[in-house]
């Protein structure tokens, strides 16, 4: 992952884009991650194929280093579609943008769109949900 600065989610309008950014999904990342899913398939562990679900947390990983989300804040929904597989070596580019915020109160109400290409093609599409509690003054 590339490093870059927290966005603070109160910064964010509807529209408001975060940096790309891009990974390479190395043979150790995709065993770490097969080992901590507890998954023993031998499509995975037998083959370069990278499961699907491990790029949506290499996807959430890069959006985690680009928002600075307030304690007491809840991940409460994500959608995903797979458009295409990725293999051990691959790199990713990760695109996020906010696609709403609401006020409800106290709380706040966001959802982040996460896009995932290999090679100029979409490989996932994800909508994120999020509440965030009232921010607190200083």
């Amino acid at each position: 992952m590339t490093n870059q600065s927290k966005t603070e989610y109160h910064q964010m309008d509807v529209g408001f884009e975060f940096p790309r950014s891009s990974c390479k999904l190395d043979s150790a990342m995709v065993d770490t991650y097969l080992k901590a899913v507890g998954e023993a398939s031998p499509m995975y562990r037998d083959t370069k194929l990278v499961p699907p679900t491990a790029l949506a947390a290499c996807a959430m990983s890069a959006l985690s280093g680009s928002i600075s989300l307030p304690p007491g804040t809840l991940h409460v929904s994500q959608e995903l579609e797979f458009l295409g597989t990725v293999c051990r070596e691959d790199t990713i580019t990760c695109q996020a943008k906010v696609s709403r915020k609401q006020d409800r109160g106290k709380l706040h109400l966001m959802t982040i769109d996460l896009n995932v290409f290999k090679d100029q093609q979409k490989a996932m599409t994800s909508k994120v949900g999020f509440v965030l509690p009232e921010q607190s003054e200083k």
